[in-house]
């Protein structure tokens, strides 16, 4: 139980972080000290972590391992096979691919749910595909394309540019928390006491603590084909669009989804207007890194769909061993 919780956890941070501090590593790399990054996100992290144990009568995760109808039971006796799925996501990162730890993770415990995991995630991908394409198509494209030419002219960046930034962070990565916590902590019992539960901050902690000192890791690649995402004005709105979709999906459902795929779509969404308009206007301020938009968004979408059937044959595959 305890190895598959720190597996699970060293695995969640290092692939997910594409989603959230992604944005914020590159935005930061250059301007802020990692040690105040680190104590940044750890103040956040705390906050949420105890707020939400609090608040839900000692259970770690909100609440989201106990849904009615699809709930994810804590297994009586914890084997070997359980280690594989996080093992299997941290091979699957390795290779960059922006792999769901919610469908290999939570699949696993209770198979039967699934399908609605499934279901839930690909549509909230949809979703935020639509909402990126309607956004950046229809008037945000304007603001991008002020971040590239002042990037272009060499404008400096004023700090209130930068507080902006870390507000929006902020906001993102408490939503993310309340959303993904499940698939660290479904490892361990649904009522922890306070020593535990401070143990389980201080491993979460460290784990970030690393993070931020290596720069986000091979997971980083998806984000530097897409247009802007290392400016510190782009990622806040990506990380504020981002948090309210995440917000949304919690308003809507409490059953845990994929925010790796909502993610995906936002950025896919996003870029595909980019694109687009930048092919209108007079001059390119679009990302060609990559290929044409097709290429690029059809790039992770493939890597996902990949990362998506493996998660499934693994977690159908692991159920006789069970």
């Amino acid at each position: 139980m305890i190895a598959g919780f720190t597996l699970s956890l060293i695995s969640v941070i290092s692939n997910d972080s594409l989603q959230t501090l992604g944005p914020y590593l590159l935005a930061n790399q250059s301007r802020v000290p990692k040690s105040w990054q680190m104590t940044f996100v750890c103040t956040i992290t705390i906050s949420v972590l105890m707020l939400g144990w609090l608040l839900n009568g000692g259970d770690p995760a909100w609440g989201r391992l106990d849904v009615a109808s699809h709930s994810f039971p804590q297994p009586e006796i914890f084997t070997w096979v359980y280690l594989i799925p996080p093992l299997a996501i941290l091979l699957l990162t390795q290779w960059g691919a922006p792999v769901s730890t919610s469908f290999l993770v939570l699949s696993t415990f209770e198979f039967r749910n699934s399908s609605s995991l499934i279901q839930i995630s690909l549509s909230g991908y949809i979703v935020a595909f639509l909402i990126g394409v309607i956004i950046y198509g229809l008037g945000f494209w304007v603001f991008e394309r002020w971040v590239f030419e002042s990037n272009q002219s060499g404008s400096l960046i004023g700090n209130h540019w930068l507080i902006a930034q870390w507000l929006s962070t902020a906001f993102l990565w408490g939503v993310w928390l309340v959303q993904d916590l499940a698939n660290v902590f479904i490892f361990l019992p649904r009522q922890l006491d306070l020593l535990t539960m401070l143990m389980c901050t201080f491993l979460l902690c460290f784990g970030l603590c690393w993070l931020i000192s290596i720069g986000g890791g091979a997971i980083q690649g998806v984000l530097r084909t897409k247009t802007n995402t290392s400016d510190v004005r782009s990622a806040t709105a990506i990380d504020l669009l981002f948090g309210s979709c995440l917000l949304g999906c919690a308003w809507f459902t409490s059953f845990p989804l994929s925010t790796t795929w909502v993610f995906l779509g936002l950025l896919g969404g996003r870029e595909v207007a980019l694109r687009f308009q930048s092919q209108r206007s007079d001059g390119t301020f679009a990302n060609q890194d990559g290929g044409r938009w097709g290429q690029v968004v059809g790039s992770d979408l493939s890597k996902a769909s990949f990362a998506l059937v493996v998660s499934v044959l693994i977690a159908s595959g692991l159920q006789p061993l069970l």
